[in-house]
């Protein structure tokens, strides 16, 4: 899974966050860490990002993360309500890139990864939100938009949902 938030707004953007999601579909990188690293090459000469790479690995129960910038990445164990952060490290993809790392952690059984950008808060909590972790991908994502959306800003979320 990417997550890609290019820098500012409007056009310049948007082919920020085009250009990093053509990278991610063309690699044959495996590895978040390698895959960002192909992202940085296609972002270049232009604004930039904020990006977060997810590798789930259903048969291990596992999943592979890493990040760059202002991206918040979550697994949330719909049996305890609790949400594990994943730490994205400082830095723009495409200009300013930090030593990279991809973090491995366990997925809790019909856990769900979210990956939000800086346009919802990180206040959120997935018990405020009744039937949050029961609903489709889909539907998640938007219920989280709708409460955790920050009006001023653009926003991007990305829900998945095992029962890995």
């Amino acid at each position: 899974m990417l997550l890609c938030d290019g820098l500012g707004h409007g056009p310049l953007a948007g082919r920020a966050a085009q250009a990093a999601v053509t990278a991610f579909r063309d690699t044959r990188a495996e590895q978040p860490e390698a895959i960002i690293g192909e992202i940085h090459k296609a972002l270049r000469g232009g604004r930039g990002g904020a990006v977060a790479v997810v590798r789930v690995e259903p048969e291990a129960g596992t999943l592979a993360f890493c990040g760059v910038g202002n991206v918040s990445t979550y697994v949330v164990d719909p049996a305890t309500g609790t949400r594990r952060s994943l730490p994205s490290a400082p830095g723009i993809v495409g200009h300013q890139m930090p030593t990279l790392r991809t973090v491995r952690q366990q997925l809790p059984r019909n856990s769900a990864v979210i990956m939000h950008s800086d346009g919802l808060t990180e206040r959120w909590r997935a018990e405020a939100m009744p039937g949050f972790l029961e609903r489709t991908p889909l539907v998640a994502a938007a219920q989280l938009l709708r409460e955790a959306g920050v009006r001023r800003d653009d926003a991007g979320v990305v829900v998945a949902k095992g029962p890995w």
